[in-house]
């Protein structure tokens, strides 16, 4: 069977037939934003409330949707945990659904069913030794959550979900919310797999622990198939019981999904929504994005295909299941998703459910549904593009995989982390309030990019020969980039070139060496560029690794200096190696930087190296908007509708530590805009904005605006 990487197809397979027939356009799910609620209660007693009560408590509170808990798991799931009738039910409980369902309704809530498909107990996975997942080395799949184990959907487990989706299905509910399916990063290698494997490919299937080659690429192939199929099974007998059901799982991170087979695209053929933990934020928050809602957002917008997209955020400070994060946190969750275009999902506990926090969210619900119609089928404005590489984050070294249980992480190399990579670029464009968007190697193989003025790529080490001809064409063509470390120095299957696939667009050639870790040295401009307006140091702290490359045809603007033995060995001499550089490519330009800047920038965020990112958004970018008299951490994005032009601003400004507890507002933002546009408002106060000369003034933002300009 010919080869093909999922995350590369041109198809996407979201055309298939099938999806045509049974997904028709202006289904329910796509008419407004989604906010949805998803009350824990799994943990608790799924029956313990009143049902009247509770769906009067959710509309209260805002929600116009929920994920409802209605099978018990402390532990994991099994079969004697279903408040709700059932076929194979291994304990008949009260029908609770039975009861919820027309209350839920009464009050405008639209119901998907919580179904886990991946964490189940002990004792039901003994029963079923034939449905377990299987690691490689033979064994079955166990510590899942540390206290449960998964069935794996190539195993006649599926049947017993397809019938449980029967059973849920003569219910007056909306949809299904799979959480999982998933794989894990040794997983999995169960009979049914392997006899799959071999009647699909006619060969053993290859070890999972080799990332890279042909071998490695087939099986995320079939794994990422696997799901799909799964998906595909559920979707048809759902559809067949009533066409307005929805189907969605938690799909693929921005990280490296090679572990799970979650990969978005392939996945969204067989699902009505899109949706992924962006708002999930765990440990040392100091070390955590505070805008990674709407990093994930970007990218779920890239890979939806049009489909709505969902950003899962919990209501809790994660490891800890009832730690509730403070009031400006969950504003500030729910707005960097809504400004990014995706719905609402929040996670919350019982325990959380009557806390005087909850009024934030319920504030931003009815915020949203007073002016869903400025929601309503918005796109990015943003020229500029940051390229998360899902082919980077299977194959590199320096990419883990994301785990399941939200603590844990494969190891990866310390050399060209792709997440600090991309972290870093981000977050200096973002404070430098450059639009951007987020697209994926689908986008750079197959979609248009030229509506870009710059695009970002931030050690995307692992390249195809298409790829690297079409961004060739698009600097020859009048497009920027910006890249750094390996970026193409590898093939789509994680195969290491001779040479960079864009040495002719850099300019320069990579030698053969990776100089590193440098933890005193510096970078020394030599010559005077643009790019570097505003950085007046003559001394540069450098990044921790480079490539050694050779200047060709590229202007070097910076070089490394001669490695010092010690932090005090004296003032160090200019050696031969580039540090950036510059070149001119038909009508576009190139910056390129042999070291690790975005990795560098969230380590350590020398200021200078944020600048020269700053500048470069600004100037390859241009962004139509511009903000005045704002901290950096106010974050701009900028959505288009109509002849509208949408200004969201996020405030992040808390007071140096997180979690934020209290958002120091900021008074009279300024925002000129370009475009033919004679009236403004703010959505927040709804008062009207006086206009002049394309500028208006904001007199005090919180934590969030939208400023509507017509």
């Amino acid at each position: 069977m010919k080869l093909q990487l999922l995350w590369l197809s041109a198809a996407l397979a979201a055309l298939s037939p099938l999806s045509a027939q049974i997904a028709p356009k202006g289904q329910w799910w796509e008419a407004e934003p989604l906010r949805i609620i998803d009350l824990t209660t799994s943990f608790f007693q799924p029956d313990g409330y009143d049902p009247a009560r509770l769906a009067a408590r959710k509309a209260t509170l805002g929600y116009n949707a929920e994920h409802l808990e209605i099978m018990r798991m402390p532990g994991g799931l099994d079969d004697r945990g279903f408040y709700f009738r059932s076929k194979v039910s291994g304990r008949e409980n009260a029908d609770y659904l039975g009861r919820y369902a027309p209350e839920a309704h009464k009050h405008g809530l639209r119901t998907f069913i919580y179904f886990n498909v991946h964490w189940y107990t002990m004792k039901f996975a003994e029963q079923h030794p034939d449905w377990r997942m299987t690691r490689e080395n033979g064994k079955p799949l166990d510590a899942v959550y540390d206290t449960g184990a998964d069935f794996c959907v190539n195993t006649p487990w599926r049947e017993w979900v397809f019938q449980l989706l029967r059973d849920l299905a003569a219910y007056p509910i909306d949809g299904i919310f799979y959480d999982g399916p998933v794989y894990r990063a040794d997983t999995c290698y169960c009979r049914h797999c392997r006899d799959k494997y071999r009647r699909i490919y006619n060969r053993e299937m290859p070890s999972k622990s080799k990332r890279s080659g042909k071998d490695f690429a087939q099986l995320m192939e079939f794994q990422a198939n696997s799901l799909k199929d799964f998906l595909h099974d559920s979707r048809v007998i759902l559809k067949d019981i009533r066409p307005d059901l929805a189907l969605y799982m938690n799909g693929g991170v921005r990280g490296a999904n090679w572990a799970t087979g979650r990969f978005n695209r392939t996945l969204i053929a067989e699902q009505d929504l899109l949706g992924s933990e962006g708002g999930f934020i765990s440990g040392d928050l100091t070390r955590v994005p505070l805008w990674k809602p709407g990093l994930t957002a970007r990218l779920l917008e890239t890979q939806a295909g049009g489909k709505p997209t969902i950003i899962f955020s919990a209501a809790g400070h994660k490891p800890w299941t009832f730690s509730l994060l403070p009031a400006p946190e969950l504003r500030l969750l729910y707005a960097d998703t809504i400004a990014n275009g995706a719905g609402v999902w929040m996670g919350i506990t019982p325990m959380e459910f009557e806390e005087p926090e909850m009024q934030a969210l319920t504030e931003m619900n009815r915020f949203v549904e007073r002016n869903k119609a400025y929601y309503t089928k918005t796109k990015s404005a943003a020229r500029v593009a940051v390229v998360w590489s899902e082919v980077t984050a299977s194959f590199y070294a320096g990419a883990a995989a994301q785990m399941i249980d939200i603590d844990r992480t494969a190891s990866r190399s310390a050399i060209g982390n792709l997440d600090g990579e991309f972290a870093g670029i981000t977050e200096s464009l973002l404070r430098a309030q450059v639009p951007f968007d987020v697209i994926d190697d689908v986008t750079l193989d197959k979609e248009p990019i030229d509506r870009y003025r710059a695009i970002f790529l931030p050690n995307v080490a692992c390249m195809s020969d298409r790829v690297a001809a079409r961004l060739r064409k698009y600097v020859e063509d009048g497009g920027n980039l910006f890249a750094d470390f390996e970026t193409s120095m590898y093939d789509e299957t994680g195969i290491r070139r001779g040479d960079f696939a864009l040495a002719s667009v850099f300019g320069v050639s990579a030698a053969s060496r990776i100089i590193g870790p440098l933890r005193w040295d510096f970078l020394q401009p030599v010559t005077a560029t643009s790019l570097a307006v505003g950085i007046t140091r003559k001394m540069i702290p450098s990044t921790a690794y480079y490539v050694q490359t050779r200047p060709g045809t590229a202007e070097v603007a910076w070089k490394y200096t001669e490695p010092l033995a010690g932090r005090y060995d004296g003032v160090p001499k200019v050696s031969n190696d580039p540090g950036l550089v510059t070149r001119k490519s038909g009508k576009g330009t190139v910056a390129y930087m042999p070291g690790d800047v975005g990795n560098s920038i969230n380590t350590f965020h020398t200021p200078e190296l944020m600048q020269l990112v700053a500048n470069a958004g600004r100037q390859l970018g241009a962004s139509a908007v511009r903000l005045e008299n704002a901290p950096e951490s106010v974050e701009l994005v900028v959505r288009a509708q109509d002849k509208r032009l949408l200004v969201h601003l996020v405030n992040f400004t808390g007071e140096m530590t997180r979690p934020i507890r209290r958002i120091v507002p900021v008074p009279n933002v300024r925002i000129t805009v370009q475009g033919q546009y004679s009236t403004a408002k703010s959505l927040w106060t709804g008062k009207a904005l006086p206009m002049r000369n394309g500028s208006v003034t904001l007199p005090l933002l919180h934590e969030y605006d939208v400023i509507v300009f017509e």
